[in-house]
């Protein structure tokens, strides 16, 4: 997967955990003080949408602010190969905090297959979700037009239907239609109050309301917090008609409630409302009940303490949530315009030629987005600063540049007793992981009985000596490294026939075999060196 997808996993799962938080204390306080909401609905309404606004926007909203790494994530989206895996590929962990003293084993294979499977099935989901949205909102769109249009009212289509049991509005195809049952159009009065209650949801932009919640739903379609939340909503939305009839001089409290009990009475059996319009009873008996106590009430003009003191509270727990999630959903990705930021500073700082392209980019996500390799990472890190100094000294003495550290952490990330289960003829070992051969043509002693690979000092010294030669072969930082770890003869086989030393660097790093990834995985251990921050 790309980057973006992973970046679009991070903001997905954090906008998830807000519309949950927001959707419980957004009806929560709507349900339980459904008598002062019912006063000045539009003003809830408005913190409704506001509210909404900042669940789906501020995961974007702080990735923009900041890109400060997240500590201690306990949801995890990383992008980059994998220990064993050399696939760029995005992933999602759910972890627990990790003693950063200790070496994190990598998340297992099974692991890592199981969360590959779960993202793919929310994507099927959210694929499903989407089509039959579809197939619903062109399913309206047939009905309606197959309905016989009673009457038009500017823009609005009235329209008659025997099967529908109460009244609703609908938008389909760009048209707004209001349907009622066949039997309202015998009591002309009622259909009056019917029609200025749906003719009202469609001048506050009601369905436009239904369709975005529709695809929230698709979307999160295995959160249900999502449909409490817009019904919450629709309840306001029928309030403020409710106060829109009423405001009428010749429409009355008692009139008006009696048009809502014979809604609720009408809904007692099967139920013909579709999704993604609103209806007269959307809510049911009890939440007309409420709404026929609310009609006796005078409207708020002003704003009350008491309304003031809840909204704060409201948007007080979701920005708090909202900082949570951006702590608790971490990317910790890197793009390629920061390493080659940071591997052109430090080129111009040094002169060290530092070569970046994507590849480098995923070796060095997959040290410090993976959150198993960043750990084992950090703890390299730890160990470095014992090994760091003397390395750097007989760098220096020797006539090397100081970058040349960097071979150490892709080598055995500073860990001196590091040795592949291999043989003793066939096996590197120390902190520069010479094999036997290399370290006797080196002055080293490798033998049963003494091994000086493990002498951290002198096996830094054989190093300095053997890059230096490499050096002067080579006259190129980059094709060096490689002939450390792939020997001269093949780099010259390489090389043969080359007229030059960027032709020659080309040809080394151009592919994927072992030498051209270790010359990346030097490069990006040098940029993490100079940025340690990036495993925090």
């Amino acid at each position: 997967m790309t980057t973006s997808v992973a970046a679009a996993a991070t903001m997905y799962l954090s906008s998830a955990f807000l519309l949950c938080v927001g959707a419980l204390a957004f009806s929560g306080v709507v349900r339980s003080a459904l008598t002062g909401a019912a006063r000045a609905p539009e003003r809830w309404l408005v913190v409704g949408w506001v509210l909404l606004a900042l669940a789906v926007l501020s995961p974007s909203l702080w990735r923009l602010a900041t890109d400060m790494p997240s500590r201690g994530a306990a949801v995890e989206v990383w992008n980059g190969p994998s220990i064993s895996e050399g696939a760029d590929s995005a992933r999602v962990s759910i972890r627990w905090p990790v003693r950063t003293d200790a070496v994190a084993p990598s998340t297992p294979v099974s692991l890592r297959q199981a969360l590959g499977l779960g993202l793919v099935l929310v994507a099927a989901g959210v694929l499903f979700s989407l089509t039959m949205l579809i197939l619903r909102h062109r399913r309206l769109g047939r009905l309606c037009q197959n309905l016989p249009v009673i009457r038009r009212i500017g823009r609005v289509r009235l329209c008659a239907s025997d099967e529908a049991l109460v009244p609703f509005a609908a938008r389909a195809r760009a048209v707004a239609y209001i349907v009622v049952p066949t039997s309202l159009l015998h009591e002309p009065r009622r259909l009056r109050l019917v029609v200025g209650h749906e003719a009202h949801h469609h001048r506050r932009g009601d369905l436009y309301a239904a369709a975005v919640f529709g695809v929230l739903r698709a979307l999160y379609f295995w959160n249900p917090l999502i449909a409490r939340w817009e019904r919450a909503m629709a309840e306001l939305e029928d309030v403020a008609c409710d106060r829109h009839v009423l405001e009428r001089p010749d429409v009355s409290p008692f009139e008006y409630g009696r048009t809502l009990l014979w809604a609720a009475q009408s809904i007692q059996g099967r139920r013909y409302l579709l999704s993604g319009v609103r209806g007269m009873a959307d809510g049911g008996p009890l939440v007309l009940r409420r709404r026929i106590e609310m009609l006796d009430q005078q409207r708020v003009t002003g704003i009350r303490i008491r309304e003031w003191c809840a909204t704060t509270a409201i948007l007080s727990v979701m920005l708090g949530a909202s900082w949570v999630a951006h702590g608790a959903v971490a990317d910790h990705r890197v793009t390629r315009a920061e390493v080659d930021a940071w591997a052109a500073r430090i080129e111009n700082r040094s002169g060290f030629p530092m070569p970046v392209d994507d590849r480098v980019v995923a070796r060095l996500n997959g040290w410090v987005a993976d959150p198993a390799r960043r750990q084992f990472m950090k703890a390299a890190m730890e160990r470095m600063p014992g090994y760091r100094s003397m390395i750097e000294t007989t760098l220096h003495a020797h006539g090397l540049p100081t970058e040349l550290v960097g071979m150490v952490m892709a080598e055995s990330a500073f860990d001196n007793d590091a040795q592949p289960n291999t043989p003793l003829e066939v096996r590197s070992a120390g902190i520069w992981q010479i094999i036997p051969g290399t370290a006797r043509r080196l002055g080293l002693e490798v033998s049963p009985a003494a091994d000086e690979r493990f002498d951290a000092q002198k096996s830094t010294e054989a190093a300095a000596v053997f890059l230096t030669d490499l050096y002067a072969r080579y006259r190129d930082w980059p094709v060096a490294i490689a002939a450390y770890n792939a020997g001269e003869r093949k780099i010259d086989a390489i090389a043969a026939g080359a007229t030059s030393a960027p032709e020659v660097r080309a040809r080394v790093l151009a592919g994927d075999e072992e030498h051209a990834r270790y010359v990346r995985a030097v490069i990006g251990a040098i940029i993490l060196i100079d940025n340690p921050s990036l495993l925090e």
